[in-house]
């Protein structure tokens, strides 16, 4: 089950609107998307971030494994046209500012709603120290708070994102913008939550 719904906010340059989809699925039901050594791969040949954060592979851990004793995954898909960056020249600093948007409404929803029954998926690698302790060989500053992606967790996001919705995800190319960027995070959980109150749940805390 999904819902779609458009959401208006103000940046310092410009009004703009982005477009947030709800899908509500059993946790299991992803266990055939996962690739844990595949994504480990990608991310130890493609990122920065490899073995360079606890919330990054090779330490984050197997889907199946963070999600072991959580029933229900509910994922929000999030994207934003590119078409509302026009006073922006450069079409890579286009999807950074919409990623940008994306991202911290996206962190900020999940880390409001969060319970100490559930956990969330995040956007992207942790961020919540400057600098991740992992670099000094120190233990995480906050285990109890860091966050992983589904890429981290061995997930192919493209079989997740087509699986339960009908916009795919679009890819960045030199010299070919796409229409949209877009963001995939979720939270796991054993409540039987409604896409319709995670909307409104949305709306009342994130909505600008």
């Amino acid at each position: 089950m999904s819902i779609v719904f458009d959401v208006k906010t103000q940046t310092k340059s410009a009004d703009v609107s982005y477009t947030v989809e709800l899908a509500s699925q059993r946790s299991f039901d992803f266990f055939d998307c996962t690739d844990i050594l595949k994504f480990s791969d990608l991310c130890k040949n493609g990122c920065i971030n490899y073995e360079k954060k606890w919330s990054c592979p090779p330490y984050a851990p197997s889907f199946e494994e963070f999600s072991k004793g959580f029933e229900n995954l509910l994922i929000l898909y999030m994207r934003i046209d590119l078409n509302q960056f026009s006073y922006i020249k450069n079409d890579y600093l286009k999807i950074k500012a919409g990623n940008s948007i994306l991202k911290s409404r996206a962190d900020k929803f999940l880390r409001t709603i969060v319970s100490k029954d559930s956990k969330f998926i995040s956007t992207g690698s942790c961020r919540l120290c400057k600098s991740c302790k992992c670099k000094t060989n120190k233990s995480c500053a906050y285990p109890n708070k860091m966050t992983y992606s589904f890429e981290a967790l061995g997930i192919n996001v493209d079989k997740v994102v087509n699986q339960c919705f009908e916009s795919p995800l679009l890819w960045y190319k030199t010299g070919a913008l796409p229409k949209y960027t877009s963001v995939v995070c979720g939270l796991l959980t054993n409540e039987l939550i409604s896409v319709e109150f995670l909307r409104d749940e949305y709306m009342n805390h994130i909505s600008t």
